[in-house]
């Protein structure tokens, strides 16, 4: 039964000691800061407290009877372990009322360090389901920032059924990507927007190509800059729907520009409260928090899709851009080492069909990857039977078969993921590989032993593996973003067995948004003439650098947007085998038999030249280009020099 007698807590953004006087007095129950490193907001130096005055906010907010909840809410790399246990010594003598965590690692230590502080999960975790606010309880979680792309009747159900405290964005800054599923910044600038760096690509200007016009017809425009959230028309809904915390984005704001902004909210919480029949919206307090907005507003996914008016294509209220379109690198081998004799490298390939599999298999791969989203037109149907069959053949020869999920898993993408994996139960001969902490709990008690912790973990750092290894993963995909250096270290650290992606398209972001959908003036909530699947593949966004940019929309409509070019590390294999990495992975679910076979072909014969002690012939990127039609790039590697 909803009830309306709850009081939310108002939970407020301050980036200066200033802010935190200021918006406490503006009414916030709450106030959330950042230390100086480790969190989400690095772009200005001159915010975020140090320890000092992080103690003055905490004593500051306590003689009010108010809470101070520390951000430390950063994707952790193997060589900053130890500055999170210096942070978390510190933060376990200043006793904040909560730590914001992104990285499981952070979590981990918290417990050892400073256990009687709760955790608060980040929207960085990107929780979408009653199974990944399930898992972080096990994990000592008090409380989930969840995703921004849900609605609140999903929160109020995940809040539910979990028995965590819910908190909810209610105003400010969007990302239009999915949280923590955004790359392009990490891999095009070596910014990580999983470290508080983005550069913003989603900014841009770009144009929609669709599959039939496949050069510029029209003028670039601003076609994923999410407006700014506002939901404080929809108190009483938020209300209604159980959310524990209504949260205000801005660290990076003024104390001029939060505090009526705050003081808006505390009027509106406490007036519904006061006398739900009588309340109405302000309509002065509407027109004030209006006039000072930066962005125009919208309310995002909250109450539904809003589809093209989420979004400002005339980019006109933008306030800064971080970054431009620039092109990215080609491949660039690295400086002649010596071929470390005796290399041993797992390739595995994931594919988008029984055929693709077969001949990725004649070609020398050691694993075989099935699933992960579906792509209607492009990815070939694959069932229970076609897996479990393909599982038994291939262990009679000692190669690996894995059932992919889903990056994304919601409540009916988990209900899916139980309703396949109820039909592969008694099959020991496969493994599984999870993108999210739902996803694992499932497959886990399920009975599957083998599994694979995919790339979407973000995981950087041997804690967080080592975390998630409690959980029952038996082997783990490095980050994406991680450079040479940062993938060395963890490899030279992770227990578990580490697996890098070194060849084929690589996701910039996934987005619950549809531009092709926006396009058309419609969205996926509402009737949709399925453009995405009617017109056929090759859809693609061109930025502003005059580069290509793949888009293809998966069966639950959500858009995939990649990088302009493949990643292609096939002239670093040796320094990945120096570092010890066990398994190097082809991504090739959007290609052909032909092409997959083209590909795991001059992997296996490069690997077998590592073996040999001989070079890596890197005349074969040109025909791997060719295979796939699409240009390569060293991506990290060719940001940083190898170590």
């Amino acid at each position: 039964m909803m009830r309306i007698d709850c009081k939310p807590e108002l939970l407020a953004p301050a980036g200066t000691l200033e802010t935190v006087e200021a918006v406490l007095c503006a009414g916030a129950d709450a106030v959330y800061v950042g230390g100086k490193s480790l969190n989400m907001r690095m772009h200005r130096s001159s915010y975020n407290l140090d320890d000092q005055q992080l103690a003055d906010a905490i004593a500051l907010a306590h003689s009010r009877k108010r809470k101070l909840y520390l951000t430390l809410n950063s994707m952790i790399v193997e060589d900053e372990l130890p500055q999170v246990r210096a942070a978390l010594s510190i933060i376990g003598r200043l006793k904040p009322d909560a730590i914001i965590v992104q990285d499981l690692a952070v979590a981990s230590l918290a417990r050892e360090i400073c256990v009687e502080i709760p955790l608060h999960a980040s929207t960085m975790m990107n929780v979408h389901s009653i199974e990944s606010a399930q898992a972080l309880q096990m994990l000592g979680f008090t409380r989930v920032v969840t995703s921004r792309d849900i609605p609140l009747h999903e929160v109020r159900r995940i809040g539910e059924g979990s028995g965590l405290e819910m908190e909810y964005f209610v105003h400010g800054d969007m990302c239009i990507a999915q949280s923590s599923q955004c790359y392009g910044s990490g891999l095009l600038f070596g910014e990580s927007s999983n470290r508080g760096r983005c550069m913003k690509s989603c900014r841009w200007k770009w144009e929609l190509l669709s599959p039939d016009a496949q050069h510029p017809t029209g003028k670039p425009t601003y076609l994923l800059a999410r407006k700014d959230l506002c939901l404080l028309e929809h108190v009483p809904l938020l209300l209604r729907n159980g959310i524990a915390s209504l949260k205000i984005e801005g660290r990076m704001r003024t104390a001029e520009f939060l505090s009526p902004l705050v003081a808006a909210y505390r009027r509106a919480i406490d007036g519904y409260l006061a006398d739900p029949i009588q309340y109405t919206v302000d309509k002065g307090t509407i027109d004030d928090v209006y006039g000072r907005r930066i962005r125009d507003f919208t309310t995002s996914l909250a109450i539904c899709n809003s589809g093209p008016a989420s979004v400002d294509t005339s980019g006109t209220r933008e306030p800064r851009q971080f970054s431009l379109a620039r092109r990215e690198e080609e491949v660039i081998p690295p400086p002649a080492v010596p071929v470390p004799r005796g290399t041993v490298l797992g390739l595995a390939v994931h594919v988008g069909s029984a055929q693709a599999a077969e001949a990725a298999v004649q070609s020398g791969a050691t694993a075989i990857y099935l699933g992960g989203d579906y792509f209607p037109g492009t990815s070939a149907t694959i069932t229970a039977a076609m897996i479990a069959d393909m599982a038994a053949q291939n262990r009679q020869h000692g190669i690996r078969t894995a059932l992919l999920g889903t990056r994304i898993a919601d409540e009916q993408d988990l209900a899916e993921w139980r309703w396949m994996l109820a039909r592969l139960a008694h099959n020991r001969d496969l493994a599984l590989g999870v993108s999210t902490l739902g996803s694992l709990l499932v497959a886990r008690e399920a009975g599957f032993r083998e599994l694979l912790a995919d790339f979407s973990l973000n995981v950087a750092n041997s804690q967080a593996a080592d975390e998630l290894s409690t959980q029952g993963t038996t082997r783990v995909t490095a980050s994406l973003e991680l450079g040479p250096a940062e993938l060395a270290a963890l490899a030279e650290r992770c227990r578990l067995p580490l697996e890098v992606i070194v060849q084929g398209p690589v996701p910039s972001m996934v987005m619950q948004h549809c531009p092709i959908a926006a396009d058309a003036g419609t969205t996926p909530d509402d009737f949709c003439t399925l453009d995405c699947h009617r017109r056929g593949r090759g859809w693609a966004m061109l930025d502003t650098a005059g580069q290509r940019h793949m888009l293809i929309t998966d069966r639950r409509c959500r858009s995939h947007l990649y990088m302009a070019r493949d990643l292609c590390l096939l002239p670093h294999l040796a320094d990945l085998a120096r570092m010890g990495i066990k398994t190097v992975r082809i991504e090739a679910q959007h290609d052909s038999a032909e092409t997959a076979r083209v590909l795991t072909g001059i992997y296996r014969r490069a690997i077998d030249r590592l073996a040999a002690g001989e070079a890596v012939c890197n005349d074969d990127i040109e025909a791997i280009a060719s295979a796939t039609g699409r240009p390569q790039s060293s991506g990290l590697h060719a940001i940083q020099p190898v170590v």
